[in-house]
């Protein structure tokens, strides 16, 4: 399976540095356009699936990138971002001027600990190699394009990788990113990382790091 992978176009969250979650934040302008141009930049791409989470962010990054295919585009609830629970809608500054044991805490050992009502990242893999396996026995020869979120990526090239979880964040995703893996032996191959060219055209974007 050939797998490509786009973060979403860019939030009003991800301005504010704020932990959306699962949040359902719509795109900012700026990412509407983010999400066009990616799609122009994909547009000859050979794909034969598109599957979204079903955060609004990715399905409409999900949608502009299906018009120039003419595919309609699953949802699939395991491409979700990490649940922050508490701490969604808030800043890493106030969360720890409010609350810093927790803080303190959680971003200690975010693999085994969570925000109240949260996940782990440990829980979160669960959900990524999950996807992974039903979309490699059901489109072993195919090439799959899944729109996401920078948690869910870094920790997908964990667990494609025989990664550890705490180097999850070595791997950066900007906003409307595109990430390609190809799946044929025990680790796959990394075809792209991190490509962000389709970008260049857009004078004011600004690529954020991943929170």
């Amino acid at each position: 399976m050939r797998l490509l992978l786009i973060r979403h176009g860019i939030t009003q969250h991800n301005i504010d540095d704020m932990f959306t979650g699962q949040i359902d934040a719509p795109l900012t302008e700026l990412g509407e356009r983010q999400a066009a141009a990616a799609a122009q930049y994909l547009a000859n791409e050979k794909i034969d699936l598109i599957v979204s989470s079903d955060l609004q962010r990715a399905r409409y990054t999900a949608l502009a990138i299906a018009e120039h295919h003419h595919l309609p585009v699953l949802e699939d609830p395991d491409l979700r971002e990490i649940a922050m629970g508490a701490w969604e809608g808030c800043t890493p500054a106030q969360l720890q001027a409010h609350n810093l044991a927790e803080w303190t805490a959680v971003r200690g050992d975010p693999v085994n600990l969570a925000p109240p009502g949260g996940e782990t990242f440990t829980q979160l893999q669960e959900r990524v190699d999950r996807a992974l396996r039903h979309y490699q026995e059901h489109y072993a020869d195919k090439t799959v394009l899944w729109a996401t979120h920078g948690g869910f990526i870094g920790t997908l090239f964990c667990c494609a990788l025989k990664l550890d979880l705490r180097y999850r964040r070595c791997f950066r995703h900007d906003n409307t990113s595109i990430s390609e893996l190809i799946f044929e032996q025990e680790l796959p191959w990394i075809m792209r990382l991190n490509d962000t060219a389709h970008l260049r055209m857009l004078s004011e974007t600004t690529l954020l790091p991943v929170s």
